[in-house]
């Protein structure tokens, strides 16, 4: 089938190294020993290079030009006569490995500049003809089906025509060992073998594999793991014993005990032992981080305005790599301390429970809430990563029982608004205050779908979201609801700009009368930063008849926006969205959304992209007061951190 001689393809002939060592005499003819005055290395040329950037090569030496961009801040770098030499052999390394296997050095200039203490080096190079591919096979891979055979195509990083690269054949055979790896060839070897082509300087180079047998993962063993029992390690791990053998589950798992924060250090090795098709050993290795962790992050935006948030972590608490947080926060819009105990892996893998209390003060421009209970959610995850397909989900399913007392007060302007005196009654609020008070008795179902990479940044990838939460019936408490919630997101990358679409929509129904049952801050607003942007906070619901917001039971949202990268760290956005709020329960209407555009910025940090928005509306809403003022004004700037959605 290959009518060729192969041979491994290994890095640069010795040969080219001893051709350069006839070839720089000059050079190494000199006394190493001898003593020199220091010299500034003022320039080096390298002469006879075609077909690749120069500054490739120089970036791989030792030897550099004194200076930089910038005069008099540029550093001195001094002629080593040791170190020169050993550059001469790094240059013709570096032309073979990329595809010119016959360079070789031809003569060296040095010329000393000894008044300005300066020397300039010229390296004159034959680099001879270079290696091209004629073509390129695969094989062992037919025990792969037909879309990964696909995938290792896709993942050969040399072509036809093209140069024979060291550095390519070296990822090609390090991403074909992975496909087979993935799909459970543990034992399996790939080679990059070369054969004679049509023409001397001409290869063919094939990707030949033998896979070996399918294996499955062996004997789990933890070490280092005090405080923590060996169950409840495995229980934390993507693999298991007997499990068919995959790569990306030793990485994930590795992620996942690094995520939990509990442990310094993280090292899974997953190495096939002598006897070829034998369970492969799993040996965990870990050390055991600080117990204890304290942050304090402040921050700013055009909402919450200055905002403070410490956080207090106790990690491994009580042991089985539980974690207890205690969160307090301050801002102009919410503030209070929220305690939260999370168990990782309750009766079965994946499982996880989180009982958490709290005393919050929400501050709105609708309403003013204080709330005082707990939660208890239990959860439950699905992880699919598939990196041969370049594929990967998260699944959560999550439950969660509230026992919440609220008190609130809705907004001044309200209860001097004659047309929604009878609203306050039906409420439950003393018409004179505006305030009220109630305990929430509910469930609530979750379930959330989530493809992209990384969702504060997506770039690729969708997320699906549901929620379902019951109120009242046959659960005691002083409100009766069911809130029905559903949001899609979608990301994707075109060349080199990202497409965001958002769509949102949600409604709150009871038996009776609505605002009798449902509680006032239950109700839906829309509008701010990570909302329709060409309003403020809470701006977007029904009006009294004074042109007051006053909140609705049914809502829909949606946004688009196009990534633009600028420099650096900084790109640009252009943004729609459109939405509103409608006072009755299933009561969405597309032909009447309030619609607003604008652009953005965003720059990249480290916790997530710092944007500033401008959002102009296209449909302002009539006789909306604001403050108890008519509001004229058609836009608004917003600042904040993360992306809109």
């Amino acid at each position: 089938m290959i009518g060729v001689t192969f041979r491994v393809l290994v890095r640069h002939s010795f040969g080219a190294c001893l051709l350069l060592g006839l070839s720089t005499g000059p050079v190494a003819g000199q006394s190493q020993d001898a003593p020199t005055e220091r010299l500034k290395v003022r320039s080096l040329d390298i002469q006879g290079v075609s077909g690749l950037d120069v500054g490739q090569i120089t970036s791989v030496l030792a030897t550099r030009e004194s200076g930089g961009l910038i005069p008099f801040l540029g550093k001195d770098r001094y002629f080593n006569r040791r170190q020169f030499q050993a550059d001469l052999y790094r240059i013709v390394a570096f032309l073979s490995d990329n595809g010119w296997p016959r360079a070789r050095v031809t003569s060296v200039d040095i010329e000393e500049d000894a008044d300005k203490g300066a020397v300039d080096l010229t390296v004159h190079v034959d680099q001879g003809a270079p290696v091209i591919i004629d073509r390129v096979e695969l094989y062992g891979f037919d025990g792969l089906d037909a879309e990964d055979q696909a995938a290792v195509s896709r993942r050969v990083s040399f072509s036809a025509g093209a140069r024979r690269v060291q550095a390519d054949v070296r990822t090609t055979r390090s991403a074909a060992l992975g496909v087979l790896q993935e799909r459970g060839y543990a034992y399996a070897t790939v080679d990059v073998l070369e054969g004679e082509g049509t023409q001397p300087g001409h290869v063919a180079l094939i990707v030949a594999a033998e896979p070996g047998p399918i294996s499955t993962f062996g004997q789990i063993t933890v070490r280092g793991n005090h405080g923590v029992s060996d169950g409840r390690v495995k229980s934390l791990l993507t693999m298991k014993e007997g499990q068919r053998f995959r790569i990306s589950r030793v990485l994930d798992s590795q992620r996942r005990l690094y995520a939990r924060e509990i442990f310094q250090f993280v090292s899974i090795n997953a190495e096939p032992s002598s006897q070829i098709g034998a369970p492969v050993p799993v040996q965990v290795t870990l050390t055991q981080a600080k117990p204890r962790r304290f942050s304090i992050a402040p921050g700013y935006g055009s909402e919450e305005n200055a905002r403070v948030n410490a956080t207090l972590r106790h990690l491994n608490f009580f042991g089985g790599a539980r974690t207890g947080t205690a969160t307090l926060k301050w801002s102009s819009l919410d503030r209070g301390l929220r305690l939260n105990v999370e168990e990782p892996s309750l009766f079965r893998r994946n499982v996880s429970m989180s009982v958490g209390a709290q005393y919050w003060y929400a501050n709105e421009p609708a309403y003013e809430l204080t709330t005082r209970g707990g939660r208890i959610t239990f959860a439950k995850q699905r992880e699919k990563s598939d990196p041969v397909r370049r594929k990967q989900s998260l699944t959560t399913l999550s439950f969660t029982f509230v026992n919440e007392y609220e008190t609130y007060r809705i907004f001044e302007a309200a209860l001097t608004d004659p047309s929604f005196y009878d609203e306050l009654i039906a409420l439950g609020l003393n018409p004179n205050t505006g305030e009220g008070s109630g305990t929430l008795h509910a469930m609530s179902l979750d379930l959330q779908r989530n493809t992209t990479p990384n969702l504060l940044d997506a770039r690729s990838g969708y997320l699906l979201q549901m929620h379902v939460e019951q109120a009242g019936r046959w659960l005691p408490g002083s409100f009766n609801y069911v809130e029905y919630t559903a949001e899609a997101r979608k990301y994707q990358q075109v060349g080199p700009f990202v497409l965001a679409a958002r769509a949102r929509a949600g409604t709150i129904d009871a038996s009776g009368v609505l605002a009798s049952n449902v509680p006032f801050f239950k109700r839906y607003f829309l509008g701010g930063s990570s909302s329709l942007r060409g309003w403020g906070r809470f701006e977007i619901s029904p009006l009294t008849q004074l042109g007051q917001p006053i909140g609705g039971h049914s809502m829909f949202e949606s946004s688009a926006e196009l990534r633009i990268p600028a420099f650096g760290q900084l790109s640009a956005v252009a943004f729609v969205d459109a939405g509103n709020v409608w006072y009755d329960s299933f009561d969405v209407n597309l032909d009447d959304l309030r619609v607003a555009v604008g652009p953005g910025l965003r720059y990249r940090t480290p916790i997530g992209p710092v944007r500033v928005d401008l959002g102009y509306q296209l449909t302002p809403i009539d006789g909306l007061l604001i403050d108890g003022k008519a509001e004229a004004r058609r836009w608004r700037i917003h600042f904040s951190i993360g992306q809109a959605f």
